[in-house]
C-alpha cells in the first residue's frame, strides 16, 4: 500500500469506528434486547464500507488496517482490551483475505468480514472470561458497578444467550456484505460509462 491507500483506508476505518460506536450506544438503550444486538446494527451498516474499501483499494493488508484503526482509537481512549479484540479481527481477516487478487472477490471479502465482525461481537464474553467481574469493575470503573459486571457475566456465560448473539451477528454481517455488494455495484463498479461515484 502507498500513502494514498493508507489515507483512504484510514478514512474508511474512522467512519466505520464512528458507525460502530454510535449504533452500539443506540441499541444499548434497548435494555436486555440491546445486549443481544450490540454490534449487529453496526455490522449491517459497516458492511458497505468494507466492501467498497476492499474493491477500491484492493491492496493486501487493507482490511487489517481497517480494523487496526479502531484498535488504535480504543487504545488512545484507554480501552486497551477492545484494542486486543480488534487486533485479533485485523490479523484473522488479513489472513483470510490473503493476497490482493482476493480483494476483488465479494465472497472472500464477505467471509473475512463476517469472521472479523464475529470476533468483535465476542468482546463482552472475552472480557468476562479473561478479566472476571472484579477485573471489569477495576478496568472500567465508569462503566461497571459490581452488580452490572455480575449481570454481564451471567448473561455472557449463558450458552443460550451466546448462541443467540452469534446467530444474530452472523446474519447481520451477511446482510452487511450483501448490502455492500449492492452499493458497490450500484454506485462504484465500473460499467461502460465508468463509475457512478468515484
Amino acid at each position: 500500500m502507498n500513502l494514498k491507500d493508507v489515507i483512504k483506508v484510514t478514512l474508511f476505518g474512522v467512519i466505520g469506528f464512528v458507525i460502530s460506536v454510535v449504533t452500539g450506544m443506540a441499541v444499548s438503550a434497548l435494555g436486555t434486547f440491546g445486549t443481544f444486538v450490540h454490534t449487529s446494527l453496526g455490522a449491517i451498516l459497516t458492511g458497505p464500507l468494507v466492501i467498497v474499501m476492499c474493491q477500491k483499494v484492493h491492496k493486501k493488508g487493507s482490511i487489517s488496517l481497517y480494523y487496526l484503526i479502531s484498535a488504535i482509537v480504543y487504545l488512545v481512549m484507554g480501552l486497551w482490551p477492545m484494542s486486543i479484540i480488534l487486533i485479533l479481527s485485523a490479523v484473522i481477516s488479513g489472513i483470510l483475505l490473503g493476497n490482493s487478487n482476493n480483494y476483488f472477490d465479494y465472497k472472500k471479502i464477505g467471509i473475512a468480514y463476517v469472521i472479523a465482525e464475529l470476533i468483535y461481537s465476542l468482546h463482552g464474553f472475552i472480557f468476562i472470561l479473561v478479566m472476571g467481574v472484579e477485573g471489569l469493575v477495576r478496568q472500567f470503573p465508569n462503566m461497571f458497578t459490581v452488580e452490572k459486571a455480575q449481570w454481564m457475566k451471567d448473561f455472557f456465560l449463558n450458552p443460550r444467550n451466546m448462541a443467540i448473539i452469534l446467530s444474530i451477528q452472523i446474519i447481520a454481517s451477511i446482510i452487511g456484505v450483501f448490502f455492500g455488494k449492492y452499493i458497490h455495484k450500484k454506485f462504484f463498479a465500473k460499467n461502460n460509462n465508468g463509475t457512478v461515484l468515484n
